[in-house]
């Protein structure tokens, strides 16, 4: 109960220390939506040390959604930005961890589709493919993002023949690929011979 004040203290302590201006409404800057989405950070990893201590703790899934508002927020108002990029990944990882897939891959897609050069490309591409390839198959969208990802120059040779794989069974569900890859194991060590 202690950290859920806490929790909500930061909040009410960052309402009280917003700017105003000339007319009495709150200004808006860049770096005072920064400053929250911080402090939304600061206490989420509370949160987290507290989870990791122990085990009977429960997260507030209402930290969690102040924020995934906050970094929309700083998308909705200042998109150009630099931090905007940070601020989309963050909503898609937040709402990743809560386990509201549709939310993630819908918010992977416009960090992807927004900074197609994003650090953090292969990672979402890769999830991108796995969740229509294992949460809901749709083997266009599989296509889809294993081109993208077979597009990317310095790609390992290993991931590049997966996904080249992956699309020369592109007619298999996950679980039949699975299957199809150990009786193809299976053949291989029978054709071995021993030396």
């Amino acid at each position: 109960m202690k950290k859920i004040i806490f929790i909500f203290s930061l909040l009410i302590a960052f309402a009280a220390c917003e700017s105003k201006s000339k007319d009495g409404q709150r200004e808006i800057t860049v770096d005072s939506l920064k400053a929250s989405i911080q402090e939304m950070d600061d206490s989420l990893n509370m949160m987290m040390e507290e989870a990791i201590k122990s085990p009977n703790y429960t997260m507030n899934k209402v930290a969690y959604h102040e924020a995934i508002n906050r970094n929309k927020d700083f998308y909705a108002r200042f998109p150009e930005n630099d931090f905007a990029e940070i601020a989309i990944g963050k909503v898609a990882g937040l709402y990743l961890q809560l386990n509201v897939e549709q939310e993630a891959v819908k918010w992977r897609d416009t960090l992807l589709n927004k900074y197609p050069n994003t650090q953090d490309k292969v990672g979402l591409l890769e999830l991108q493919m796995n969740y229509y390839d294992l949460n809901e198959y749709d083997p266009e969208k599989i296509r889809h993002y294993a081109n993208r990802l077979l597009a990317i120059e310095n790609l390992p040779a290993e991931r590049r023949e997966q996904y080249k794989y992956r699309l020369k069974h592109i007619d298999k569900t996950f679980d039949e690929l699975i299957e199809l890859r150990m009786s193809e194991s299976e053949e291989m060590v029978k054709t071995e011979k021993p030396m």
